[in-house]
């Protein structure tokens, strides 16, 4: 055989590469299914908003009746007794449905960062376990989880050219609910905490109505973004 030219066989230092076609296009296998968590998102995400309502409702209640022990109004113990574990009750529910749909999402987070990269999406910044983690880290919290999602959506739209994609203006709008819903979280603990007034407990009150009410679109923002970012997946897998 003449010096330089190709070799026909696989040993041959010149053989050229033979092409892998089986990742070249993803196949709908190769995403893990997230179809029946997205759905048990949703539905607790729903149970959130309809708890929040019914809290917003039962706070106002609650409100109605401080009012009225501040201008003088005399009440039965009967009724102060049950406000109080009507109020118990409702925010006890409330708290684990929250925390339900909190994990439910911390899963589903992963798992969608998961099949990003199964997608084709290459050099991403955050990691399946740090695209939850960061939401439990101090001071950073404050915006890697978001840049995070964002990641998540970019890779979702265009896996193979997800750096130039933009994301919606829901995006910002949900993380700065989530935002001003930690604030008003902090703010509860604190007012509690050092409640020992009827003006105090009054406007402790209106705080956490303020907080149950922002949960509900809070709620609905984030049930939205993790719809839309589902459909793109499966869009992109060609299912």
């Amino acid at each position: 055989m003449e010096q330089g030219s190709p070799s026909q066989g696989e040993g041959a230092p010149y053989a050229p590469p033979r092409a892998d076609l089986s990742e070249k296009t993803p196949r709908p296998e190769a995403l893990i299914d997230t179809g029946a968590l997205t759905k048990w998102v949703k539905r607790f995400l729903y149970a959130d908003m309809a708890m929040a309502a019914v809290a917003v409702i039962s706070g106002l209640l609650e409100y109605r009746l401080l009012l009225r022990l501040r201008d003088g109004v005399v009440l039965s113990d009967q009724v102060i007794e049950a406000s109080y574990l009507r109020q118990g009750v409702v925010g006890l529910v409330q708290t684990l449905v929250l925390l339900t749909a909190m994990i439910l999402v911390a899963r589903w987070i992963y798992r969608a960062n998961q099949n990003c990269r199964r997608l084709g999406a290459a050099d991403m910044r955050f990691t399946p376990g740090w695209a939850v983690g960061w939401y439990f880290i101090p001071v950073l919290s404050m915006w890697k989880p978001y840049q995070a999602m964002k990641e998540i959506w970019r890779a979702s739209a265009a896996p193979a050219d997800w750096h130039r994609q933009s994301t919606p203006m829901l995006m910002p709008v949900w993380w700065g609910m989530w935002l001003l819903s930690l604030a008003l979280g902090s703010g509860i603990m604190q007012l509690a905490r050092h409640a020992n007034s009827m003006e105090d407990y009054l406007l402790l009150s209106q705080v956490t109505l303020v907080a149950d009410f922002l949960e509900i679109p809070l709620a609905f923002a984030l049930m939205v973004l993790i719809r839309r970012i589902h459909a793109m997946q499966r869009s992109a897998c060609g299912v």
